[in-house]
């Protein structure tokens, strides 16, 4: 199979320039919205794909300017033998350094022969595929590839309507498969002879009085016509491409099949009938239940060992994240305003990439949403996560607003996590609890010096701690209620009990609580997780905290306040 082992794009719709090495195998794309993912799968279809021509305009060039070229460029490896016949290519073969990535002019031992096909667009509008090597061009050489060679590479495109691909069309997939063993076009006039045949058998009624009196007065006027008869015309019958199609045992046709069924039946039709083992897809969750995107997904070698095809899609989809490999994954970013205003030199789009590699698959999976975010907070835990909800919510999703998302650190995993997400480019900050300060201190500095930011309680609190130490007084039977209503009276007040050596009782935090109450139920929260899941510490955030939040002390507020200045002002 061919294999795609470089992309470099210039002045592509929205991409100034790119420059990726994909994997073998399936790679998914992802990326904040208008980040390129589609142009990046057109960039390919175009260059590779079999077709003669292309209506390109000038919303294709990057910014409208025609007076900048637009060059797709892609190098393939794992070439079919006819793609390295030396008479043919010899002047357009190359190596590839799959270690270094490094693109060789000339094939060299120990790396790889590969071909490199560049399509251009110049102010013309005219697209020109052809073959590229350095010293082809100094020579002054041009080379395209035979119709039959570009086959070999044109890659199957899963779009989000193919109901075409279900009838024998000019260019639909049951065409590629039938090739050899039906004649369409040829069938479909024998069709259409047999159809007039049959007509010509059957007696028309209500036309025998027509046809006497139309060749009364053609004789009359001297037009010779003979016996008139009643038939169809030659070109009354049109039976063009697509007039055969698929049908189910009742007869119904399969391009009535549903979205999600047509993509899934069309996907193995094309895995079938492609001579390249190049797939593209556009959104793989389109019109799928979760069960049958994990089956289109094992179809596209979401858990193959040893890829047998290439396979390039999209998805804005949790799910379809869950069922990746880590290192199948690809975050596609675009230029910041600011290196666009300062450096339009350098603008470049850029791929980050996982490899596999320690806790990044399990990252991706309790984290998949978070994936799909502008930026993250990682949060140490349940809790967390929903006092920050909550304070957003209450003020309105101010951050929510912005694309942030918190994702759930596993408690010490929360470092790790925030490496993998910083690592793939995403503004990326902490929040934590400081209960573990010395034991994370390490930690901690390793991560600021990779450019995480790190929010955390002062004074070597827990969460609980910062909530009963730094509420006003007024809200404590407001948090006691609440775990009450989640835990029950009793287990509360023994909870208490616990914790206060039997000397304070949930009556008395109710009726007469003191300032000394305030450790006894900051100790029992933690420890016996009063509010330590999302949905608990999500309404402490909403309903007790928000509402109360300038009656809080600066233990509770600060902290919060810088969190929420770094995710608004990103």
């Amino acid at each position: 199979m061919s294999v795609i082992r470089h992309i470099e794009i210039q002045n592509f719709r929205t991409i100034k320039k790119l420059s990726w090495h994909p994997k073998p195998g399936l790679n998914c794309l992802i990326g904040p919205g208008d980040s390129g993912k589609s142009t990046l799968l057109d960039a390919i279809d175009l260059t590779l794909g079999a077709r003669r021509s292309y209506s390109f305009n000038d919303a294709d060039f990057y910014q409208l300017n025609i007076q900048s070229p637009l060059s797709i460029t892609i190098t393939l490896g794992d070439l079919h033998d006819d793609l390295k016949n030396i008479e043919s290519y010899g002047f357009f073969l190359r190596g590839y350094n799959a270690t270094t990535k490094e693109i060789l002019d000339e094939p060299q031992q120990g790396t790889e022969t590969v071909l490199t096909i560049k399509l251009t667009v110049d102010c013309d509008l005219d697209p020109d595929w052809r073959l590229y090597s350095e010293r082809a061009e100094a020579d002054g050489l041009e080379r395209r590839l035979p119709w039959k060679h570009r086959e070999l590479l044109s890659p199957a495109r899963l779009g989000t309507t193919a109901h075409q691909n279900l009838a024998w069309g000019s260019r639909s997939i049951l065409n590629k498969l039938s090739e050899e063993t039906l004649d369409v076009s040829s069938t479909l006039a024998q069709l259409g002879r047999q159809t007039r045949e049959a007509f010509a058998q059957q007696q028309v009624e209500g036309v025998a009085g027509v046809l006497q009196q139309v060749q009364n007065i053609s004789n009359g006027l001297g037009v010779p016509v003979g016996e008139l008869k009643a038939l169809l015309d030659v070109n009354g019958i049109s039976l063009s491409n697509g007039a055969i199609s698929l049908h189910n045992s009742d007869n119904t046709p399969l391009r009535q099949l549903g979205t999600g069924s047509s993509r899934l039946l069309i996907s193995g039709l094309q895995k079938a009938a492609s001579h390249s083992k190049v797939i593209i897809v556009d959104e793989a969750e389109y019109g799928l239940e979760p069960y049958r995107i994990t089956r289109l997904l094992n179809e596209l070698g979401s858990k193959d060992v040893e890829p047998t095809q290439q396979v390039f899609i999209t998805t804005h989809s949790p799910y379809v994240l869950r069922e990746l490999q880590a290192q199948q994954l690809h975050v596609m970013r675009r230029p910041t305003p600011a290196q666009v205003a300062f450096s339009p030199e350098h603008i470049q789009h850029t791929i980050y990439s996982l490899n596999g590699e320690g806790l990044q698959q399990a990252t991706l999976r309790a984290c998949a949403e978070s994936f799909f975010s502008k930026s993250v907070i990682v949060c140490e835990g349940k809790t967390e996560i929903g006092i920050v909800r909550g304070i957003d919510l209450h003020f309105d999703q101010t951050i929510t607003s912005k694309g942030v998302h918190c994702a759930d650190g596993g408690g010490d995993a929360m470092f790790a996590r925030a490496q993998i997400f910083s690592s793939l480019g995403y503004p990326t900050a902490i929040f934590k609890d400081s209960d573990k300060a010395e034991q994370h201190r390490e930690h901690r500095e390793n991560a600021i010096a990779a450019g995480i930011s790190v929010f955390e309680w002062d004074h070597n609190r827990s969460t609980e701690d910062v909530i009963f130490t730094a509420c006003p007084t007024t809200v404590i039977p407001e948090l006691l209620n609440m775990a009450v209503e989640r835990k029950g009276a009793d287990a509360i007040n023994a909870h208490i009990q616990a914790y206060s050596n039997r000397s304070v009782t949930l009556e008395d935090c109710l009726d007469r609580f003191t300032d000394d109450q305030r450790v006894i139920l900051a100790k029992a929260a933690n420890k016996k997780s009063w509010f330590k899941d999302i949905e608990p510490a999500e309404n402490v955030g909403r309903y007790i905290i928000g509402p109360n939040y300038g009656s809080f002390t600066e233990d509770l507020t600060t902290p919060v306040h810088n969190l929420f200045s770094w995710a608004i002002n990103l």
